[in-house]
């Protein structure tokens, strides 16, 4: 019998790796940048000056976390119930970060340019991918009998970060870096907290069925 090239074990380790990799660099970058004001200064603002290829490097590291996270989710359910429509926002909302960390955000001071409405559109569409991937993942998972108990809070957390971001969208009074980062920070939660749980259940299949993960390639 053929093994799983990319078993979910793999996946899942990468998927953490990943995330705990972007917060340490969120984290580092701005201990690292303490003349900007964190309650103010969007995270877009770290994109750009010193440090921020640290940065950038940490958005990639989620992206590819992101959509590694969604290729194993998505063998999660059995095979009749599984939906590829997760993994597509998934997918989408990791591109767009790539594009979002690497096409540099509008200062006040500065004419308006195209690479800033790409910035700009790119990572409304990395929130709102995301959270809608998050959002029909765990609707989704309700038919993997080791998620179904899990399932209804990872729908509603997912829910209540798809609403932040139109809370973001409409309230423009709000602080800009306090609030943005709240939301990124419960996404990534989510994404931490998801990819942790589908190692410790692929971990448990491994010493259950004697399988010896390999790392995809």
């Amino acid at each position: 019998m053929l093994r799983d090239p990319c078993p979910p074990l793999a996946l899942a380790l990468v998927a953490l790796a990943a995330v705990l990799c972007f917060a340490a660099t969120a984290f580092s970058v701005h201990g690292l940048r303490p003349e900007l004001a964190w309650v103010d200064a969007q995270m877009s603002v770290y994109l750009v000056g010193p440090w921020a290829g640290m940065l950038r490097a940490g958005y990639v590291a989620l992206a590819i976390g992101i959509l590694t996270l969604g290729i194993g989710l998505y063998r999660e359910p059995p095979r009749p119930r599984r939906s590829a429509a997760p993994l597509l926002m998934f997918a989408i909302a990791a591109a767009s970060l790539v594009v979002t960390a690497f096409a540099p955000m509008r200062f006040p001071d500065e004419e308006q340019r195209l690479v800033h409405l790409v910035h700009g559109t790119s990572a409304q569409a990395a929130f709102l991918c995301a959270t809608t991937g998050m959002s029909l993942q765990a609707w989704r998972l309700r038919q993997a009998p080791a998620w179904r108990r899990i399932s209804p809070v990872l729908l509603g957390w997912a829910l209540a970060c798809f609403t932040g971001v139109w809370v973001l969208a409409l309230f423009r009074n709000l602080p800009r870096g306090l609030s943005q980062k709240a939301l990124v920070a419960a996404i990534v939660l989510w994404f931490g907290f998801v990819a942790w749980r589908l190692w410790r259940e692929a971990s448990r299949r491994h010493r259950t069925m004697g399988e010896t993960p390999r790392i995809c390639c």
